[in-house]
């Protein structure tokens, strides 16, 4: 039998049966069978997309990063560098030491003290870093004192009073300053000049 007499042999009911199914299938082919492929092709394309567009942002975000640590890094070398110019200058400790007594005796004369005696200090180790000092004994008036504690801590130098020590007795002046009127002051009514011990320190700069 021929696929005509089978069709002729069906009744109605089968025959729409039959239609439906096969209009089903057809629909379904045509459906997932040419268009199903380029979905995925579509959605493959999509997420592939999706995936660069994640990289390029990450990829931002890093260069974001990098460029704030570089700039924060910038920041502290400078602060460093601010921090190193403070101090006295010299590749040695005596070095250093013997900047920071011309410094302070500098200081003292032109707050109008005498510089009776300048020592160095042995260094001291703080935390890896090497501290320097210099003692003086210094003789004047209780207002040149205060200049010169004013002139230390004012000091574009980054300096430390470490001790200070005021005595009312009468100061050997070995170094008289330059006087500057020819007026003799009254022993009775110009009090005796003060003794004075002072100790400045600083730390070292560190080898860059």
């Amino acid at each position: 039998m021929n696929p005509l007499d089978r069709w002729k042999a069906l009744s109605t009911r089968e025959r729409t049966l039959l239609v439906s199914a096969l209009a089903i299938a057809a629909i379904v082919i045509f459906r997932y069978g040419i268009f199903g492929g380029e979905s995925e092709v579509e959605s493959a394309s999509a997420d592939a997309q999706w995936v660069q567009v994640a990289k390029i942002e990450n990829y931002r975000r890093i260069l974001a990063r990098s460029k704030a640590t570089d700039q924060q890094g910038a920041e502290i070398e400078a602060r460093f560098q601010a921090d190193q110019d403070r101090l006295t200058s010299g590749a040695t400790t005596t070095q250093v030491g013997a900047e920071l007594q011309g410094l302070i005796g500098t200081l003292a004369t032109d707050a109008g003290l005498n510089v009776l005696s300048s020592q160095l200090l042995k260094e001291e180790d703080v935390d890896g870093f090497r501290r320097v000092g210099v003692r003086l004994t210094l003789s004047g008036s209780l207002e040149g004192v205060a200049r010169l504690l004013s002139s230390i801590e004012g000091n574009e130098k980054d300096l430390v009073v470490a001790h200070l020590e005021v005595n009312r007795k009468l100061g050997t002046v070995r170094r008289p300053t330059t006087p500057t009127s020819r007026t003799v002051p009254d022993p009775a009514t110009t009090p005796p000049p003060l003794t004075v011990s002072l100790e400045v320190k600083t730390f070292m700069r560190q080898a860059t």
